[in-house]
């Protein structure tokens, strides 16, 4: 018999999903495919955001629109400041719908660390990025 303040008593297991829901692991429904273009569009905005990739080179995963946001963001970065490698601290990836992805990531830029969210569309045979929110306005 175990007994005083550190006794433990065994765990509950966990209560059963209502009816016509179901528990999503953190993989399901994410594949090898939108997954790499996920990890490859956060990196190559956290480099621009850090000055230490052109923006062109985003077109190789994201539609003209986010490349123009992009530059536009990156023009009113700071010029001069000691460039600091950016690195990406954790992401996030889910399906809301079929055609659609959506990933979020902490990443540190410029010395501070930052929120940053993507959408990706599946179109055309390709997934591509469809747009771009950051909390890392003019940091390079």
């Amino acid at each position: 018999m175990t007994r005083g303040a550190l006794a433990l008593r065994p765990a509950a297991p966990p209560p059963a999903p209502p009816p016509g829901l179901r528990l999503v692991r953190p993989a399901d429904g994410i594949d090898a495919e939108v997954r790499a273009v996920a990890d490859a569009a956060v990196r190559l905005v956290v480099e621009i955001l850090a000055g230490t990739r052109p923006t062109a080179q985003l077109s190789l995963v994201a539609v003209p629109q986010v490349c123009r946001e992009m530059a536009v963001l990156r023009s009113t970065a700071r010029r001069g400041a000691r460039i600091v490698p950016p690195k990406v601290l954790s992401t996030r990836l889910q399906r809301p719908a079929a055609a659609v992805a959506e990933t979020t990531a902490v990443v540190f830029v410029a010395g501070r660390v930052h929120a940053l969210a993507l959408r990706l569309e599946h179109a055309r045979g390709r997934w591509r990025c469809t747009a771009v929110e950051t909390t890392a306005h003019g940091t390079a």
